[in-house]
């Protein structure tokens, strides 16, 4: 009985693990132009109420933008030309406790920091090719521009 008791509880933890990937780590809330994710190697053509998983790269075009809000409240957009990476993201909803890391590789994004910056300030970080910021609870925006190097080589 007790055997079945334990297989019964890993089976209820491994479904809520399942459960918690399938939803992930977020969602698009809005979108507009070019947006898509490179997931797995593959690119994706998302749309509006599709969830955004850690380690997912978010592109838009030159017409493109993306906003997303993630588990923890915390809201992020991208805009024209961005390359953003969901690098990780843990986030314990009844503690408020995690972290979460985004790499901006080039363009703008916005960020509205939420629950994880709340309980913990520096949760939220965000690297960019010059800096890592730490976020500190509050509302903020980077840009990054392509590398001198990148934008010769454009013809």
């Amino acid at each position: 009985m007790m055997n079945y008791i334990k297989g019964a509880m890993l089976l209820v933890l491994a479904m809520a693990a399942f459960s918690a990937y399938a939803d992930g780590i977020g969602k698009i809330k809005t979108m507009s132009g070019q947006v898509a994710i490179e997931r797995g190697g593959k690119i994706i053509t998302p749309a509006v109420g599709d969830s955004v998983y850690q380690t997912d790269k978010i592109i838009t075009g030159k017409d493109g933008s993306v906003g997303m809000l993630f588990a923890d409240d915390s809201r992020i957009s991208a805009g024209p030309n961005s390359v953003l990476a969901l690098d990780k993201f843990a986030f314990d909803s009844d503690t408020n406790d995690g972290n979460f890391d985004v790499s901006m590789k080039k363009g703008t994004l916005s960020v509205i920091s939420g629950k994880l910056t709340q309980k913990t300030p520096g949760a939220l970080k965000v690297k960019t090719p010059a800096a890592i910021l730490a976020v500190r609870g509050t509302e903020f925006s980077v840009k990054v521009d392509e590398p001198e190097a990148a934008q010769e080589a454009k013809p």
